[in-house]
């Protein structure tokens, strides 16, 4: 008796196995990415919680006040000075430097330098600070070194006369800390005047900050908790937490304009 042969796959079947898997695969690649930035910024918002710990602490131990260092009323903000000297009171950092307060953290609260990057970031390359908070008074270069922006301790005369003090009696709806500030520039298209609070998410990426592919940004509140938001249009009154109220562009590195008023500092 004859044997029938086993019928083979026709081409066009094969190649709508070949499709379906493609489809599968990308669905599951997908999902994983998306598993994958979840993950990252739970793990930012981690960092920023775990700051928020420490600046509470620090906040116990120095009459309610968040850290600064050196502070002279209506001079305008700095970063990043005197990483090589010891102490941030005594010759140390400039007068009004806006990252020098959070090394102080560090060195007075025993943080690992690695808990102020970020760990993830499409655009600038981290570094953990090589430095030891017990022997230097800022970051080494906190461009490379400090993922996060704080808010500015340094306001000046107008911002005090209108109640402005960083301490931990500024209310939970305050932001305290976030990803860090994109500034404007041409080359990376970031710009932070240019939307509004009810802009098309287009012009919002453009305030996002670049820690998160400019989806969004985690955001630390005056009552230690962290939440990720997608656009900067979260301070007290809504307003954009990366720029001060009433400030026009190019004016980024300035003081609060009141009680109420977060400007978060360094920018990107």
């Amino acid at each position: 008796m004859s044997q029938q042969r086993p019928r083979a796959f026709t081409l066009i079947e094969l190649v709508i196995v070949i499709a379906i898997i493609a489809v599968l695969m990308g669905l599951l690649l997908a999902a994983m990415e998306v598993a994958r930035h979840k993950g990252y910024i739970d793990a930012c918002a981690s960092n920023l919680r775990q700051i928020g710990q420490a600046i509470t602490m620090y906040a116990n131990d120095n009459h309610g006040n968040y850290p600064r260092t050196i502070y002279v009323a209506g001079a305008p903000p700095v970063a990043g000075t005197g990483a090589a000297a010891q102490d941030a009171f005594r010759g140390g950092v400039a007068a009004n430097d806006v990252t020098a307060p959070l090394w102080l953290l560090a060195r007075n609260q025993k943080l690992p330098p690695k808990i102020f990057i970020c760990p993830y970031n499409d655009v600038n390359e981290f570094e953990i600070d090589p430095g030891n908070p017990a022997t230097q008074a800022n970051f080494t270069n906190y461009a490379k070194n400090l993922g996060y922006s704080y808010a500015n301790p340094y306001p000046d005369d107008s911002a005090v006369a209108k109640g402005y003090k960083l301490t931990g009696k500024t209310g939970a709806n305050f932001a305290i800390m976030a990803d860090l500030n994109p500034g404007v520039s041409t080359l990376r298209k970031a710009d932070v005047f240019r939307p509004n609070a009810t802009s098309a998410k287009s012009d919002m990426m453009m305030a996002n900050s670049e820690n998160h592919e400019r989806e969004g940004q985690n955001v630390l509140f005056g009552d230690g908790h962290v939440v990720y938001v997608p656009n900067p249009f979260v301070g007290v009154n809504q307003d954009n937490i990366y720029t001060a109220q009433g400030a026009t562009k190019p004016n980024l590195m300035v003081s609060p304009a009141n009680a109420k008023d977060s400007v978060l500092l360094p920018l990107d």
